[in-house]
């Protein structure tokens, strides 16, 4: 009780602007190549706490992660995310009065991006359960014993599940501040006594990889969110599944040169202690003004 009185009495972050130039990647099929070439929108964007209106939005990008998936409950996860209004945040457009509702945007009220943590400890919410069983799974899958042991014997310490997904036109600059902030957010929790002092995190990537034919061939990788690269690069183990078989395409097929790509995941373990590294190399790669 104490915890959900916790929950209940935070005021939300005071929102901040993001002002992002971000390519128009969402024109419809019946729109023109040559008139969507090079089109870009001037977008303000803001980071504020979820809120109940947002339910639905955090649900989609969680649903883009975890795609027909039965274990993970993703209306449970997006539940989770909520209750914890003193953590994580929500990118949405900045509506001013001068906004226009042709601006390419459709609907004021789209979250276009989420960053939060859940605790995996938390063994008694349904949504840390389904992860849980999740993760352990496709551990399983993978035929190791010792991998299958250290992940056991770490969802049995203090480990925290990131979530960092997004529209796939919105930047991985958004990253820095997101991930700053809920840096700030935790060390504030912690200090209440609240459960978010993590040893290691977890996270799912969202990749592709090349078609070959035998498992020999070398197999190209793209990251869907780029700056995950250099999370895996901070690793201490990672774990790759494919869901050609769960996604619809999803934004699988023909790449650029012909290459045809398969939609696949990374289980990514990393040390809690990391983040500020991967905050500042993302700076680095990644630097504002310049898209992705």
């Amino acid at each position: 009780d104490s915890l959900l009185q916790e929950m209940t009495n935070r005021a939300p972050k005071v929102a901040r602007l993001i002002p992002i130039d971000t390519p128009d990647n969402s024109s419809s099929d019946s729109e023109s190549d040559t008139e969507q070439e090079g089109k870009e929108i001037q977008v303000e964007f803001e980071a504020r706490s979820p809120e109940e209106e947002d339910y639905h939005g955090i649900r989609r990008l969680l649903q883009q992660l975890f795609l027909r998936n039965q274990v993970v409950n993703v209306s449970k996860v997006a539940e989770t995310i909520l209750a914890q209004r003193y953590i994580g945040s929500v990118i949405k457009q900045s509506v001013g009065e001068d906004n226009d509702s042709d601006d390419g945007m459709d609907d004021p009220n789209e979250v276009y991006a989420v960053s939060t943590v859940i605790n995996l400890s938390e063994k008694n919410r349904e949504s840390v359960t389904g992860l849980r069983t999740f993760l352990l799974e496709q551990t399983a899958k993978g035929g190791d014993r010792q991998v299958l042991q250290y992940v056991t014997d770490l969802l049995n310490k203090n480990v925290g599940f990131l979530i960092n997904e997004r529209f796939i036109n919105i930047p991985a600059q958004i990253t820095v501040p997101l991930w700053e902030t809920l840096q700030t957010e935790m060390k504030k929790a912690k200090d209440r006594n609240l459960p978010f002092e993590f040893g290691h995190y977890i996270m799912i990537c969202k990749l592709y990889k090349t078609k070959t034919d035998t498992t020999q061939d070398h197999q190209a990788v793209v990251f869907s969110n780029p700056e995950e690269e250099l999370i895996v690069a901070e690793s201490e183990l990672c774990i790759d599944y494919d869901v050609a078989d769960e996604s619809d395409n999803d934004m699988g097929g023909n790449w650029t040169d012909g290459v045809e790509m398969n939609p696949w995941r990374r289980i990514v373990v990393f040390r809690a202690d990391k983040l500020d590294n991967i905050i500042r190399d993302v700076q680095q790669n990644f630097p504002t003004g310049v898209t992705a």
